[in-house]
């Protein structure tokens, strides 16, 4: 048998099974990220040609086979939400529409005054995700897309909770173009926040700057993310893990700002920086700024603009 048609029998077998497994539940893990280790299938080919022994040659084929099967399905399960939500990236009027075919969710927790400090972990596939408002209740989501897609979960102990909102497992279909993943969050202004989120492809709007944020943590695959950030806390740590994205991060200019970056290939655009070194900038007034924002970025081919705005806030 020839080395092409073990590649392509594997291929459609591995592709056909997870297809499968996942209508039937029996896949519980998140592959929303996996579509970008794809390259590893080019290297295997690669490989594949340096080498002489024939059983050898099937094996690395058969093992390429089933890297690009998961990687095809993972990104196609990532990105056709991603595109669907393709106009609304940078769309800060994004809302709700109650005219959707789609159907809409609601989640709320109550605020009570004693909760001081508040851990909100935010897990869901690719979509379009959208927080700039507050709320009385502790936090509150409005989700459009599958009826109760997701669930949510509290966790008090003392003066701090943890609040976990993770996304459903849905079954898997190929016709099912239209079915939306849009979450509105909000926040209470009151807590002391730490921020995660891990999502796949998404579209990314947030307004932070109303928010007492003391870690953001944003792990996302191909994306569209728009953040502005408050100076509410003295030290705010920032991290955003990204694959080939469009990234917009907006400081005020009342905070003094690190920026450390590891990136491949991207651009980048820190207006108002200094560069310490080739993966290190900071604002003119970091040291003697009394509030500071500490910057991360990693992320793969990207394009990434750092701006400082004016913070009328007193």
């Amino acid at each position: 048998m020839k080395t092409k048609h073990i590649f392509w029998g594997v291929l459609f077998i591995a592709l056909g099974l997870l297809v499968l497994l996942y209508n039937i539940n029996l896949m519980n893990f998140d592959l929303s990220n996996v579509w970008q280790y794809w390259p590893v299938v080019i290297i295997l080919w690669g490989v594949s040609y340096f080498t002489k022994n024939v059983i050898l040659k099937r094996f690395i084929a058969g093992i390429a086979a089933v890297i690009l099967a998961v990687a095809l399905f993972a990104g196609f399960n990532s990105t056709f939400y991603f595109f669907n939500d393709a106009f609304s990236l940078h769309n800060s009027n994004f809302d709700i529409n109650s005219n959707d075919n789609s159907d809409t969710s609601n989640y709320s927790e109550n605020y009570n005054p004693v909760i001081k400090s508040a851990e909100f972990d935010f897990k869901a596939g690719a979509g379009t995700f959208l927080l700039r408002d507050s709320t009385d209740e502790l936090i509150s989501a409005v989700a459009q897309g599958y009826k109760n897609k997701y669930e949510l979960n509290r966790n008090d102990s003392g003066d701090q909770t943890v609040v976990e909102m993770k996304m459903l497992k849905q079954h898997f279909t190929f016709g099912d173009w239209h079915n939306k993943n849009k979450v509105v969050l909000k926040l209470n202004t009151k807590p002391i926040w730490d921020l995660d989120f891990d999502i796949g492809a998404a579209s990314v709007n947030f307004d932070l700057s109303a928010f007492k944020t003391q870690s953001i943590n944003i792990n996302t695959g191909a994306a569209s993310l728009r953040i502005k950030l408050g100076d509410k806390v003295d030290n705010s740590n920032v991290r955003v893990k990204a694959g080939a994205s469009s990234i917009n991060i907006e400081v005020p200019d009342s905070a003094g700002c690190e920026i450390r970056t590891s990136t491949a290939l991207s651009s980048r655009n820190f207006d108002g920086f200094d560069k310490i070194d080739s993966n290190l900038y900071r604002t003119d007034n970091f040291d003697s700024a009394k509030k500071k924002i500490y910057l991360k970025i990693d992320c793969g081919i990207s394009s990434i603009h750092v701006t400082r705005y004016e913070d009328d806030w007193e």
